[in-house]
């Protein structure tokens, strides 16, 4: 995304350098977690849950490359044992930095928060 954001599409050496803005849409992976718990389950727990046990779980990565997917977009390792929690008040804080501050400070502020 830096590269997409620092080197927009030039057009053309007689035409402008295309520009556009990310904007960042919440998506709930877990709705229901409870917003007032600070963590509710480790991110393992929580598949191994959504996907039935950990035969379910072990599907599920390997029928989606999830490793290679994760290499492929510069992620070496997924840390499972993140604790997981409701993410409201993370998109609430996202959206208020981008509105007050700009999307390059919201965007800087996300990737520090999803380390």
């Amino acid at each position: 995304m830096r590269h997409v954001l620092s080197e927009p599409l030039n057009t053309g050496k007689d035409s402008p350098s295309l520009a556009f803005a990310v904007l960042r849409v919440p998506f709930f992976l877990e709705p229901h977690y409870d917003e007032s718990k600070p963590f509710i389950e480790s991110n393992r727990d929580r598949l191994i849950k959504k996907w039935g046990g950990e035969e379910g779980w072990e599907i599920q990565k390997h029928r989606h490359d999830l490793k290679g997917r994760g290499l492929a977009a510069g992620i070496p390792k997924f840390n499972l044992d993140r604790l997981a929690s409701n993410s409201m008040a993370s998109h609430r804080l996202i959206q208020h930095v981008g509105k007050r501050y700009g999307l390059a400070v919201s965007e800087t502020l996300y990737d520090r928060l999803n380390v």
